[in-house]
């Protein structure tokens, strides 16, 4: 009779393994690239080749190579959907100019989010050190090395290191950026409280190209491939890969800044994004943002601030994925 009992509590639990762990599996799936700064959100953009600092600090580092100015920046943005608003995700960065052509800084950002729904909650976080350069006066390049550090519901992971590289081409009023990232792979010893879990996150290759039209407006566009292909998520030894078409794993955004950030500009974009979940989920996006001085007047120059919205899933109802994103930022420069 004991036997049986064992036999029969085996059994069943062969069998309700495959629901459990898919279950879990579905929970745990999904993420998608964040706006590190409200000055990137404004204008759709992963900052691979914005050239203002309140951009590149968070983005593309070796466009600070040439600024001349040390920088202490802060950050806070939030989403909001199906009535319910997400924590907030903050983000900070320094930069301390060596030279006119060498300078070196620290960042704390999100790489990877994921807000709804609640229980499939991500943030990715990446704290760098970073050096940046300028070979001469066309070309710099910057590198970034430091701890990430993911987080669900079900707890937060140990640490890897997110290693990434970047360089800048400008001549004339035309500019060119490109990033390599990778964000690394990390592992919950007590995911849910007994599970284990591991994922390795994608890899990300990001292009960009920026025109200044006149004094007062600047163009930019940017492309990126994400290697879903080479991400996965191991639960107990069990592997699951997402398969995506390799032509839906690009996606990029066009960008406009109007007018001048020591006085006032206005920051708008359009892109396009995914979400990797059981399908590679794409969502246009729309921006509109501001930027400029705080009080230049009283308190001189160097105090630069930025408010940006964007609605992600244009045309998509909220309960099938669409959020509003709101981000605030504040940056202080001196020499």
């Amino acid at each position: 009779m004991i036997f049986k009992r064992k036999y029969y509590f085996l059994s069943l639990s062969f069998f309700l393994f495959p629901f459990v762990s898919g279950s879990i599996f579905a929970q745990i799936s999904g993420n998608e690239s964040a706006h590190p700064s409200a000055y990137l959100l404004g204008l759709s953009s992963s900052g691979v080749v914005t050239k203002n600092s309140m951009g590149s600090l968070y983005g593309n580092t070796a466009f600070l190579a040439d600024t001349g100015k040390h920088l202490v920046d802060a950050g806070v943005n939030a989403s909001y959907a199906n009535s319910k608003i997400s924590p907030l995700y903050l983000s900070g960065a320094l930069y301390f100019s060596y030279s006119d052509s060498l300078g070196f800084g620290f960042r704390g950002k999100p790489v990877f989010l994921r807000s709804f729904p609640a229980d499939e909650r991500f943030s990715n976080y990446a704290f760098q050190g970073f050096v940046s350069w300028k070979l001469n006066e066309y070309l710099s390049f910057a590198f970034h090395l430091g701890p990430g550090v993911s987080g669900r519901l079900g707890g937060y992971s140990s640490y890897s290191w997110n290693v990434s590289a970047s360089t800048a081409f400008q001549y004339g009023n035309f500019r060119l950026g490109v990033i390599l990232e990778s964000p690394g792979s990390y592992r919950y010893d007590k995911y849910l409280g007994s599970e284990k879990l591991k994922e390795k996150l994608p890899e990300r290759l990001l292009v960009g190209i920026g025109y200044k039209i006149t004094e007062m407006i600047d163009l930019q566009i940017e492309g990126n491939r994400t290697f879903f292909e080479r991400s996965h998520i191991s639960l107990n030894g069990a592997t699951n890969s997402n398969v995506y078409p390799i032509r839906t794993m690009y996606a990029g955004n066009i960008g406009l800044a109007i007018g001048k950030i020591e006085s006032f500009q206005v920051l708008t974009g359009l892109g396009r994004e995914f979400r990797a979940d059981s399908s590679l989920r794409g969502f246009y996006t729309a921006s509109l943002g501001i930027a400029g001085s705080i009080f230049p007047s009283e308190l001189g120059e160097g105090y630069l601030y930025s408010v940006s919205v964007q609605r992600s899933g244009l045309s998509v109802p909220e309960r099938e994925g669409a959020e509003t994103r709101a981000a605030a930022q504040i940056q202080i420069q001196f020499q």
